[in-house]
């Protein structure tokens, strides 16, 4: 008589197997779907001379990824696989500043013929192509045509891009990444060249020297004043005021001008009359010395609505500044101390050291000054000054995506090399010379200096005064203290009593660590891709769900024919 164990099938021993081969094979093509699919969707852009058809395979955890989303300051770059990184310091690569430095030898690695860099850890495949946001050159603010006969410091200086009037063997200007600059000699100001010298721009915390051509003649310096609590919450870039605690004037100077605090230029306004009175106060004198482009909203140099200062302007402030032997003084020092004091919890801080943020004093032979700032909105902006043979050339540099201190380097090397040869293109106008310019008629009007502005947080409502700030996030948030705003801050919200602004306490502001432009065609496999947005991620989840359900099943027939034979091995023993 048979078994009744062996005649009876194992329980789901059929339908299992027939259901088990069909998952497998609808697994396998699923798998293969995510495999092959996600990289072939998407197709190179189309152009006039379209590259031949390429098929991309790709595993989907080696699939490339998602482009980042850049902010309205930045533009996405395609970097080419095997493309490092570098700081942006110059748009070319020939440019030699002093002092040089000490060129290094080259090391070599010898690697067998027919081979090539390893990619990604170690791996033989070539890198991936990315994008990466860069930051991008801000975009002027559009101002009306000017009748060039009114243009402040000669007609010239109306013109747009790289102005200069160079005799025969005298070279033109190191190309520089700045939107605006202008280089001038301080004592005569005679302008030796210039680039876009009205564009009008927002000047960061370069305005903080107008904050201190203002109020320094105003307060004592050893005046003590006490901080509020609108100054502690200030901002960007801050020393660590605490308040309820005295500052003296002279100190809070220090923090203005070397470690580019906005709590200080907040205390030191409220000192001055209120935050109000102060605004008022600056384009009072931003008018009287001629500076007609300068429009202060905020004593710190912040984003604030529509402020905004040119190239040619920040050179006359600083000019003005330097003839204050406070402020020279000041701004020609690497470090300084700063107070203490006590918080609201009851904790003390000792006084302690802040240094410059000047990069230029540190590094280039008879620097004297002046102020660096940036921003989001503004990039890198920089007044610099330098001293050599009897001369002190001032270059005010504008929009610039590096900030780096070599660019301003070289355009002192230059002026300084050339500055008895070249034929000034304008000059620095002395206060109380030059009336506001005057509207250009339909006949002379010639373009405005800087491309028109199309961004929505710095366009004009029409071609006489910029328009509103815009709603959305690209609108310029108000940083007045207290406001809680934080648009375009400069450098990095710092200020812990006791920290110094060489270290922790202030974010660096050279140049970002993004590569140059890539000139020529783009490599294969660079292109920018184009095609449905919802394509790509719905076939690689397909694709992956389809691998998952592969090696489910997998280890489900594993399982179960183990199951079998312990079954078997059971039927056996009976």
């Amino acid at each position: 008589m048979a078994d009744p164990t062996r005649s009876r099938p194992l329980r789901g021993s059929v339908a299992p197997h027939l259901r088990a081969r069909a998952a497998l094979v609808i697994g396998t093509v699923a798998g293969l779907t995510g495999l092959v699919v996600p990289a072939a969707v998407t197709a190179p852009a189309a152009s006039a001379a379209p590259p031949a058809a390429v098929l991309v395979v790709a595993a989907p955890g080696l699939a490339p990824a998602a482009d980042p989303t850049c902010r309205p300051w930045q533009t996405p770059t395609r970097v080419p696989g095997g493309v490092t990184l570098t700081p942006r310091v110059f748009p070319t690569p020939s440019v030699a500043v002093s002092p040089k430095p000490t060129p290094r030898p080259a090391v070599t690695t010898p690697r067998p013929a027919g081979t090539t860099s390893p990619g990604p850890r170690g791996s033989s495949a070539p890198a991936p192509p990315r994008t990466v946001c860069r930051n991008a050159p801000p975009i002027p603010f559009t101002h009306p045509a000017w009748d060039p006969q009114s243009v402040v410091g000669g007609p010239r200086l109306g013109g747009d891009g790289v102005l200069t009037d160079l005799p025969d063997g005298v070279p033109a200007p190191p190309a520089v990444y700045d939107v605006s600059y202008v280089v001038a000699d301080l004592a005569s100001g005679q302008i030796l060249a210039a680039k876009s010298p009205h564009a009008w721009l927002r000047p960061a915390s370069t305005l903080k020297t107008l904050t201190a051509l203002t109020l320094l003649p105003r307060l004592d310096p050893r005046r003590t004043v006490v901080a509020g609590p609108d100054a502690q919450r200030a901002a960007g870039t801050r020393v660590g005021i605490l308040a309820g605690n005295p500052y003296p004037v002279g100190s809070l100077f220090d923090a203005l001008l070397l470690s580019s605090a906005n709590d200080a230029a907040y205390v030191l306004a409220e000192a001055a009359g209120g935050y109000e009175r102060t605004v008022t106060l600056m384009n009072e004198r931003a008018t009287s010395l001629g500076a007609h482009d300068t429009l202060t909203v905020d004593p710190s140099g912040l984003d604030e609505g529509a402020q905004r200062s040119s190239a040619y302007d920040l050179a006359v402030i600083a000019r003005a500044a330097m003839r204050l032997p406070a402020f020279r003084a000041t701004v020609a020092r690497r470090t300084a101390t700063f107070p203490g004091g006590k918080d609201r919890t009851g904790r003390t801080y000792p006084a302690f050291e802040i240094r410059t943020i000047n990069d230029l004093l540190d590094h280039y032979p008879g620097a004297v000054g002046i102020k660096p700032g940036r921003t989001d909105r503004a990039q890198h902006t920089f007044i610099g000054a330098a001293t050599r043979g009897g001369r002190t050339l001032v270059v005010a540099q504008m929009g610039s995506v590096t900030g780096a201190w070599q660019p301003t380097a070289a355009l002192l090397d230059w002026g300084f090399a050339h500055a008895d040869r070249v034929r000034p293109v304008g000059r620095l106008v002395e206060p109380g010379e030059a009336a506001p310019p005057r509207a250009a008629t339909r006949a002379d009007a010639p373009d405005a200096p800087g491309a028109p502005d199309t961004t929505t947080d710095d366009t004009t409502a029409d071609a006489g005064s910029p328009r509103p700030p815009t709603s959305g996030p690209t609108a310029p948030v108000s940083t007045r203290p207290g406001a809680g705003g934080l648009a375009g801050l400069d450098e990095a919200p710092t200020g812990t009593p006791g920290t110094s602004s060489s270290g922790a306490g202030v974010a660096p502001t050279g140049p970002d660590d993004r590569p140059p432009p890539v000139a020529g065609p783009v490599p294969a496999g660079g292109a920018d891709r184009v095609s449905a947005p919802w394509a790509g991620p719905v076939v690689l989840a397909v694709g992956w769900l389809g691998l998952a359900a592969l090696a489910g099943l997998a280890a489900g027939l594993l399982v179960r024919g183990l199951r079998r034979r312990r079954l078997s091995g059971g039927d056996a023993a009976s």
